[in-house]
């Protein structure tokens, strides 16, 4: 696997390839398909079919995502159908135990899916139905809610693949997916690493003699390894028994309290996706409060002395400053920009009433309720706040910001050392249109142990990249993942206030520079120039 398929792997959970099975391939397997058996299920024991999981191309991508020796563990099968195309898709989570057995893990440099799921394309998608993703889920921690589940309501998280003939998706058996109406010629099978304990277990071996003395608790115990049957075994410290049992799973009301509990279907879109969108934040009074207060910041900028934080700022893209102020050949449409980034400070310190809908964004009830379980108690502002206030044709900002280390999941609780707070006081267009613009991310990157595979340039055009729908009023939070903005097409500003958010653990020294701005950047040449100086 390359560097960009290792990453889209680690971040979203499945790969799409194109065109893995030849056309002599697609037909064999066509053949084997037909020739079913009674009720119109694949013969499992067909051989062209069990063959694929050791098809040339696989092979390669299955060893490096779930080791050498890797073995089927569910047999080739047609995807059954789904409800119809106009309905809601029900999600699998699958039994909380495979959950377990079949995690995908990744410590120091070593990666290991535990299991893999395969869907082969024998046709194009049809019309009528085709697979359903659920992008990043094969590393939640929190359970998703029912209603997600049953299909009622998938946040927009989930996401419909389009398939040719002899594509393959390789995905981990954790990935949450759902089937849509009629999927037509598509199969699917499962393979697990080779010290993963198989779906159905192990043949059965004749006890040893000395077993036949145990108690059933005991038998229960060492029976895998002797028998290949085990049992549960449960006590209550005093004594133990054998149980039917399932491994039940974290619940987010352990060790929370009152004040920290979030909205179940709120912790499971951050948990999944890494970002998490509060609608209607901001009522139409307070938004023209606001907008009309950078209207007055933009005004008043000849009057301001050099150096007061409300002096705007001209950012200069990364990409830009490292390479000799011009722009590299390969710059991606989506960066390229003829406005350096303007941005305004000192919003707290506005002449009244300008400072009031900026004053007003702190400690907003709504918000302290999705820092303190974000953040932690004790949370607090971390620097000087700051407005975007891009016009039309400003540039774009590469990825950045990607930090799997500053989230944790600790004793039933999402925690981050930072959060920011993006307040959208103008709608900003969805996708990459061209009147379109804006904050991007790619979700499930703050849990990401692969750095972003691509430069400054073009990690923009990665095909994990998403842009989030915002509209005037909307608050986003957003802490470890990968972050930028796409350059500004849109014929009005973007007016976005971004707030930077700590946790308790985080030092935050009484009376620093702020420490967004661009005239205290160690990168700034007037900076570098003194320092040399």
């Amino acid at each position: 696997m390359n560097a960009e398929e290792d990453y889209g792997f680690d971040v979203y959970g499945y790969l799409h390839l194109s065109q893995v099975l030849t056309p002599a391939e697609i037909e064999a397997c066509t053949e084997a398909v037909a020739a079913a058996g009674q009720n119109g299920k694949v013969d499992s024991r067909s051989a062209t079919l069990v063959a694929l999981s050791k098809h040339p191309v696989l092979t390669s991508y299955l060893e490096s995502l779930c080791g050498a020796g890797f073995v089927l563990d569910k047999p080739p099968a047609l995807v059954p159908d789904g409800p119809s195309a106009a309905a809601d898709v029900p999600l699998a989570a699958g039994p909380v135990n495979d959950h377990r057995r079949l995690r995908y893990t990744h410590k120091a440099d070593t990666r290991l899916s535990r299991g893999v799921r395969l869907f082969l394309a024998l046709a194009p998608t049809p019309e009528s139905g085709g697979i359903v993703m659920v992008p990043c889920s094969h590393t939640r921690t929190a359970e998703p809610p029912a209603a997600f589940l049953s299909g009622d309501d998938d946040m927009g998280m989930a996401e419909e693949l389009e398939l040719k003939a002899g594509d393959v998706v390789l995905c981990s058996a954790n990935t949450l997916f759902g089937v849509r109406g009629r999927p037509g010629q598509l199969i699917q099978m499962e393979v697990i690493n080779s010290a993963t304990t198989p779906a159905g277990g192990f043949a059965e071996a004749e006890a040893p003699e000395w077993t036949k003395e145990l108690t059933p608790e005991q038998q229960a115990v060492v029976g895998s390894r002797t028998t290949g049957r085990g049992a549960t075994v449960i006590s209550d410290g005093e004594r133990a028994w054998v149980a039917s049992v399932e491994e039940q799973p974290a619940s987010v009301a352990f060790n929370l309290d009152e004040h920290s509990q979030p909205d179940p279907a709120e912790l499971w879109f951050w948990d999944v996706r890494g970002y998490l969108v509060m609608r209607g934040v901001m009522d139409e009074e307070w938004l023209a409060a606001a907008n009309r207060a950078v209207d007055a910041a933009m005004e008043m900028q000849d009057s301001l002395p050099a150096g007061h934080p409300t002096v705007i700022e001209d950012v200069p893209e990364q990409a830009l400053r490292e390479n000799d102020w011009k722009w590299p050949e390969d710059t991606s449409p989506r960066l390229y920009g003829e406005i350096n980034r303007p941005r305004i400070g000192g919003l707290y310190e506005l002449p009244k009433p300008h400072c009031d809908p900026f004053r007003r964004m702190i400690g907003h009830p709504p918000v302290v309720q999705r820092l303190n379980w974000l953040l932690g108690y004790g949370f607090k502002e971390g620097g000087d706040p700051m407005c975007c206030a891009y016009p039309k044709g400003t540039t774009g900002g590469s990825l950045h910001g990607q930090n799997s280390r500053a989230h944790t999941y600790y004793n039933g609780r999402e925690l981050c050392d930072q959060v920011n707070v993006a307040w959208a006081l103008k709608d900003e267009v969805p996708g990459f249109g061209e009147g379109s613009g804006g904050f991007i991310c790619v979700p499930g990157s703050h849990k990401a142990h692969y750095t972003i595979p691509r430069p400054l340039t073009t990690s923009i055009d990665l095909p994990q990249v998403y842009k989030p729908a915002m509209k005037a009023g909307d608050v986003l939070f957003f802490g470890a993942i990968a972050h930028g903005t796409t350059a500004w097409r849109s014929d009005w500003d973007r007016r976005t206030t971004i707030q930077f958010m700590k946790s308790s653990n985080v030092a935050v020294r009484p009376g620093r520079a702020p420490g967004w701005r661009w005239s205290n950047d160690a990168a700034n040449p007037a900076n570098v120039k003194a320092s040399k100086g």
